[in-house]
């Protein structure tokens, strides 16, 4: 007679170390949540919080729960009660992970016949047999050796963690998304090349993944999950995402479901009768509402019920509707969840884009129906026929500016909109066609005249009539939009231009971003060991300089590949200081500890032993003073706060440089985690190195720097630019009129995917010229005398000839700030920057080029270095300019950028005509896109559009009827054609 067995129960210290591995001490609230439990409850990343969640698996064990889980994401907050937070709530993101479901019990997925008549997601492939087989989907997707294995007890978890867990910021927030939709891809690609199938909808940041150490009893069973195998390798955030987008993915396949049926609609309703919730009602499909905000049309149901899946759902469906009302399934859907929920269309309306208050919805859909300023993107963004039915049951008129266009702005007369007291009590909602335009019209003039609504239905009636017509340049200045200058390598000294170009062909990134990451270095390890010596000015020779370039973008690798020169020549440095004071070194900390001791005994000690103590510390004081040497080299540091900034800098001798791929340290000091409050006083003193830093306080270790000196060479995101652009204390103390811009174009989406590696020599030649720049201003590679104070800087001077060629610059410059006339008065705080960065810039190519410091900075050297600073201009043009020209219109920041990019795609991909969906479809991977959906899209349409960069065409479908956005012909000047 066989005992039987007690049926498995959780390993608590598996659980516990899994949940420490995963998440602690990271930044956020651990979600752990089981079946039938989904909400869960949160604890603390700390060792109370871990001690506390796995008590609570323990409970939830006891319970005999069928799945025990862990969110894959920390969240910033507890959400509210009966929620288990979204993906927007997720704070520290620790890593990549996938879910290999193996062929078994607990998994139903049946594989549909080739004529399956279902209008679903068709399943063709099987699931791997076994985990030997799912394994090789890794290897057959391109990834490397993940961190670890799990085995889930119905499948396989492989985990890439990083080294560090990446903290979401809002603006970090969407790049953090793609890169973990486009991880699944990649996996279901491998899948798929196996003939395996892969659910790839498992990369959301609220997804919750069964914890080690737990028993997975779905289907009745009792299978352990637990960790079965550990690589140890982590990875950085850099590293995988520039492998992700390395990886070719083939073409997505179209999906099996269509459109839903349109309901039949009343040809004439009485006028004035409704609010705007029920007019919307009558005529909105849910197709109106979902489809902008991401959600696919699945299928139907017998009852009639459309069945609609948002992007990334594992469920069959996430939302049911039926023809005036739905239920919302989905916890990561902004919509209240439950049959307890009806939600109508406006229901719907407000909870998306007015967090529910129907009050606000009602008078948008109002602003909107009357094509009155005000509106909403989303309201404004429906379907012309929903908003003329509004505008017919609701009584609205239509708005009219209080001051008409001049006549002669005026292509053709507009419909009669008089009313008349014989008017019907029935209105028509059919949409009259517009009258076409005169031959004659300039397309820029017709479409600056036309309403939002024409523009909507199609101001010319077909695309022959558009280029038939002239079409003068859009703008006041009428140029079309700049494109901003290529960085000029033939200004950097021997070989220094050859490596930076094959660093950004390696890296498959803008030459700017090892340019500027390479006069950094430069600025870095000369910095205040130098000045330059013009007319009117002395320069210390740090810099500072910013590229803007979004993540994902390899700028990290160029970084690493510019930066190594700087950490071996502080290697050597220190390898020196070692050997000379290291043993000193250690005698100096005992010997301080010694002091430290004797002031606390002195405060209570009186007396022969006070006199006593007193005496040793006279001797210990001569002691310390004849231990102390200068400090340990230090040539760069990473993301540091400014109040420790300036204590490091004060400790290596005053200068210092911060040379990094990231933004962070500018975000620090412009407020951006610090609640909006700038902290710029030191950065702005360290950038002149003119004047001491003395900071207000009083204690024992205050310090003072005689000459701080700062360089920054920053790799940043374009949000964290905007940030500064748009605080006034940050634009008040003009701290971006210091640093040296470029804006270059991304290469994603056209980079190679097997670039050559950059040569030795060229690498060799660009240490060399960190070394000989270094070397040349202090030549024994010392930077303190013997009593352990800062050399003085290297004086380095202007040749006459260099002089000239400065000064002609400069009085060509100052008549382009005239305030009528000049073009650079927007950025006249930037130019007055300009010579001194001029002056910096030619000393240091001086430097690398191998000449000696004591020979005058010649003409040609001052004429590559101001060739920079003219690349700069347009530049500094495009980022500043941004902020004196949403001021004037008005536009929010992400309208003014996204009108940018829909110009830039249009030219990049040479699109002759085009519609919004196709738009949308071209930039979804841009934040705003993925914010403000189709809405945002037709928004930026009908900007362009009135400004004259668009014309738009009537489409109609084979009916003959008008479909419900028209087509867009772009300006020919986009692409350089005729005016």
């Amino acid at each position: 007679m066989t005992t039987p067995q007690e049926p498995p129960t959780a390993d608590l210290d598996e659980a516990r170390r899994w949940l420490a591995t995963l998440h602690g001490d990271s930044p956020g609230l651990i979600n752990v949540c089981a079946t039938d439990a989904w909400t869960g409850h949160y604890f603390a990343t700390d060792r109370a919080g871990l001690d506390a969640a796995a008590a609570y698996i323990a409970q939830l064990d006891q319970q005999g729960r069928e799945g025990i889980y862990v969110r894959a994401t920390t969240l910033r907050r507890a959400p509210e009660q009966f929620s288990r937070g979204s993906a927007a709530d997720s704070l520290s993101f620790p890593g990549f992970w996938g879910d290999l479901d193996i062929a078994g019990p607990g998994h139903k997925h049946g594989i549909c016949p080739g004529d399956c008549p279902k209008n679903h997601n068709h399943v063709a492939l099987p699931l791997p047999p076994d985990a030997d087989a799912a394994r090789q989907i890794l290897h057959a997707a391109g990834l490397p050796e993940p961190t670890l294995w799990i085995q889930s007890g119905g499948g396989l978890y492989p985990w890439h963690l990083l080294e560090q867990p990446h903290t979401i910021t809002p603006a970090g927030y969407d790049d953090i998304v793609t890169l973990s939709t486009r991880w699944q891809l990649v996996l279901e690609a491998g899948a798929r090349q196996l003939g395996w199938h892969y659910g790839r909808g498992v990369g959301d940041l609220a997804r919750v993944l069964r914890v080690p150490g737990t028993v997975n009893r779905k289907a009745g069973l009792s299978r352990p999950c637990q960790v079965v195998e550990t690589s140890g390798t982590t990875y950085s955030l850099d590293e995988l995402a520039t492998l992700l987008y390395s990886i070719d993915l083939p073409d997505p396949e179209p999906p099996a479901y269509s459109v839903p049926p349109a309901r039949p609609r009343p040809t004439h309703v009485k006028p004035g009768t409704v609010g705007p919730f029920d007019a919307l009602d009558e005529i909105c499909e849910w197709r109106d509402l979902f489809e902008p905000y991401g959600l696919a049309y699945v299928g139907s149901e017998r009852d009639g019920a459309e069945l609609w899946r948002r992007d990334g759902a594992t469920s069959a469906y996430s939302v049911r509707a039926w023809p005036h009302v739905c239920v919302n399934h989905s916890d990561a859907l902004d919509l209240p969840v439950g049959a307890g929920n009806k939600l109508t269309h406006g229901k719907v309306f407000a909870h998306w884009h007015h967090r529910g208050d129907a009050s606000a919805a009602g008078k948008d859909l109002l602003l909107a129906a009357a094509r009155k300023p005000g509106a909403s993107a989303a309201a404004a963004g429906l379907r012309p026929a929903v908003l003329e039915h509004i505008r017919a049951r609701c009584g609205v008129r239509l708005w009219t500016p209080s001051t008409p266009p001049p006549a002669d702005d005026v292509p053709w007369p507009e419909h009669d909109t008089t009313e008349h007291d014989d008017a019907p009590s029935e209105v028509s909602i059919e949409t009259p066609a517009p009258a076409p335009p005169q031959a004659e019209m300039d397309v820029r003039r017709a479409m600056a005249a036309a309403t939002e609504q024409a523009i909507w239905d199609g101001v010319f009636p077909t695309v022959e009539h558009v280029e038939a017509a002239p079409w003068s340049t859009p703008g006041s200045d009428d140029t079309a939009p700049p494109v901003l200058p290529a960085f000029p390598l033939n200004t950097l000294p021997g070989d220094t231009g050859k490596f930076v170009q094959a660093v950004a062909t390696y890296t498959q990134t803008p030459p700017e971003i090892a340019a500027f990451a390479a006069l950094g270095a430069l600025a870095t390890v000369v910095g205040s060991h130098a000045t330059i010596t013009g007319q009117w000015t002395e320069e210390t020779l740090a810099l500072f300089l910013a590229s803007i370039a979004d993540s994902g973008d390899g700028k990290s690798r160029a970084f690493k590949a510019v930066n190594t020169p700087i950490y071996r020549l502080e290697a050597t440095l220190r390898q020196k200081w070692d050997i000379e004071y290291g043993d000193n070194f250690e005698q100096l900390e005992i010997a301080q500890l010694t002091r430290d001791k004797l002031i606390k005994e002195l405060a209570n000690a009186g007396g022969d032993r006070r006199n006593d103590l007193l005496a040793d510390l006279d001797s210990i004081k001569d002691s310390i003073k004849e231990l102390t040497g200068p400090p340990r080299p230090q040539l760069l540091v990473g993301d540091v706060l400014p109040e420790a900034l300036a204590k490091l800098m004060h400790k290596v001798g005053g200068h210092i440089g911060i040379v990094s791929a990231e933004g962070t340290f500018l975000g620090n000091i412009c407020g951006r985690y610090n609640n909006g409050k700038p902290n710029l006083e030191f950065v702005l003193v360290a950038w002149d190195a003119s004047e001491p830093w003395r900071p207000d306080r009083i204690s024992r270790d205050s310090f003072e720097l005689e000459r701080p000196s700062l360089t920054l060479s920053l790799s940043v995101q374009p949000v964290v630019i905007t940030d500064a652009i748009e605080s006034k204390a940050v634009t008040d103390k003009g701290l971006l009129n210091r640093f040296l811009l470029a804006h270059p174009t991304s290469l994603a989406g056209s980079r190679d995917v097997r670039p050559p590696h950059v040569p030795p020599h060229l690498a060799e030649a660009w240490s060399g010229c960190v070394h000989r720049a270094f070397y040349a201003v202090r030549p024994d590679g010392a930077l303190f005398d013997d009593d352990g104070t800062p050399l003085p800087p290297t004086p380095m001077q202007v040749a006459e000839d260099a002089e000239e060629l400065m000064l002609d610059w400069r009085a060509r410059h100052e008549r382009r700030l005239d305030p009528d006339t000049g073009d650079l008065v927007h950025i006249k705080g930037w130019m007055s920057r300009a010579p001194g960065s001029a002056y910096r810039l030619a000393a240091l190519l001086h430097l690398a080029g191998g000449h000696d410091p004591q020979m005058p900075v010649g003409a040609e050297v001052m004429a590559d270095a101001l060739t920079l600073i003219d690349y700069c201009i347009p530049h500094a043009i495009a980022i500043l300019g941004d902020a004196q020209e949403q001021q004037v219109t008005g536009r929010p920041a992400w309208l003014q950028a996204a009108t940018g990019h829909v110009l830039e795609w249009v030219r990049k991909k040479g699109i002759a005509e085009f519609t919004v969906e196709q738009v949308r479809q071209g930039l979804k991977g841009r934040s705003w896109v993925k914010e403000h959906k189709a809405a945002g899209v037709s928004a930026v349409l009908l900007t362009l559009s009135a400004e004259g960069w668009l014309a738009t065409v009537a489409r109609r479908d084979a009916a003959g009827r008008r479909l419900a956005d028209p087509l867009f012909v772009p300006h020919p000047g986009i692409f350089g054609g005729r005016a």
